[in-house]
């Protein structure tokens, strides 16, 4: 019978996160996740030019009427945006030299998708790589913006965990 007590008041305690004062780890401060909106119409983005640096949930809204999709792409020191736009022409995708951050899933008119990355401190290019009809890029046609990522505030480089010792 006492086991049964016992193992009854474990679970009251841990359904309720009850834990002795004692026991408690000091909760770090936790990255908190940036979210940013960006609508995908055709042939443009609606975004933000300018965000914090850190831990980032993009959330894609495609108001087109052609399938889209975002490419985060990062902006090498010493690469300007015609130097990615004359890379991505001759290939059709993004240059060697540029850090991709990933990319969502192609979408269809009226539907969303997330990704979420870490955005160190630079510059980015969102873009759409998706070939239209007429064979050119959505890219191409000018579906891109330009972020740039700033310093987030002090502590905000690395996630933590909130823990709890047993």
């Amino acid at each position: 019978m006492r086991i049964i007590a016992r193992a009854a008041l474990s679970i009251s305690l841990a359904v309720l996160g009850a834990v002795p004062v004692a026991a408690q780890a000091t909760p770090a401060t936790p990255d908190r996740v940036q979210f940013i909106k960006v609508i995908a119409r055709d042939y443009v983005f609606d975004a933000p030019s300018s965000v914090q640096s850190g831990i980032a949930t993009i959330q894609l809204v495609n108001q087109g009427i052609d399938i889209h999709h975002v490419s985060v792409q990062e902006l090498p020191t010493g690469k300007s945006v015609k130097d990615f736009f004359d890379a991505t022409r001759s290939g059709g995708r993004p240059p060697s030299w540029s850090k991709s951050l990933g990319q969502t899933n192609t979408i269809a008119n009226g539907t969303e998708a997330f990704i979420t990355f870490r955005m160190p401190p630079g510059r980015y290019i969102l873009s759409c790589l998706i070939p239209a009809a007429d064979g050119r890029s959505h890219v191409a046609k000018g579906m891109y913006q330009v972020i740039t990522a700033t310093s987030g505030p002090a502590g905000s480089s690395q996630p933590t965990a909130r823990t709890r010792k047993s």
